[in-house]
C-alpha cells in the first residue's frame, strides 16, 4: 500500500478499477467463494456514492470488502437460522395442527399472481435475469456470460425488475 495524499471520491473509482482483481481475490480468500465478484460489485455501488476525499484509498477499499463479506456472512447465517426454524419438525407439526387460514393463503396467492404479472409485463431479458438471480441464485457475472451482455447491463435489468416490484409493493400498501 502506498502512502498517497487524500484522493477525491471520483479518484476512488480509478483506484477501485486498478485494485478490482485483488479485491476479488481478497473476498474469495475470506470465504465469499463464488460470490466474491458480487461482493466486489456491492462495494463498487457503495463507493460510487462516496463523498469527500479518502486518505488511504487502498486500505479503505480493502476494509469495505472485508465489511461486505462479513455482512454477507451474517445475512447467510440469519437466512439459515430462519429457514431452520421455519422447517423445524416442531413448526411442521404445529402447522399440521393449525393450518394457515384461507385468507392468508388467498392473499399470498394473489400477491404471487401480481408479482408474476408485473414480471411478465416487464418482459425479457429483465424478468428472466431477475428470476435466474433471485430464484436460482445465479451470480450477476454468470448471468452476464449466459445472456451475452456486460455486467452493467445485467445490473440495469435487475434494477428495472426491483423498481417494478417496489412499485407493486407501494400499490398494495
Amino acid at each position: 500500500m502506498n502512502a498517497s495524499p487524500d484522493i477525491p471520491a471520483a479518484g476512488l473509482e480509478a483506484v477501485f478499477a486498478e485494485m478490482r482483481p485483488a479485491l476479488i481475490r481478497r473476498a474469495a480468500a475470506m470465504g465469499a467463494g463464488g460470490d466474491a465478484e458480487d461482493v466486489v460489485q456491492d462495494v463498487w455501488l457503495k463507493i460510487r456514492a462516496a463523498e469527500g476525499p479518502i486518505a488511504s484509498p487502498h486500505a479503505y477499499l480493502l476494509r469495505m470488502v472485508y465489511t461486505a463479506v462479513l455482512d454477507r456472512r451474517r445475512g447467510d447465517r440469519r437466512t439459515a437460522a430462519r429457514n431452520a426454524a421455519w422447517f423445524s419438525p416442531a413448526n411442521l407439526a404445529e402447522d399440521a395442527i393449525h393450518p394457515a387460514d384461507a385468507e392468508r393463503r388467498l392473499i399470498a396467492a394473489q400477491t404471487l399472481q401480481a408479482v408474476e404479472a408485473r414480471l411478465v409485463a416487464l418482459g425479457d431479458p429483465a424478468a428472466a435475469i431477475f428470476r435466474r438471480h433471485r430464484i436460482d441464485g445465479v451470480t450477476q457475472r454468470r448471468l452476464a456470460e449466459e445472456f451475452g451482455m456486460g455486467l452493467s447491463t445485467v445490473e440495469k435489468h435487475l434494477r428495472r425488475a426491483y423498481a417494478v416490484l417496489l412499485d407493486l409493493q407501494e400499490d398494495q400498501a
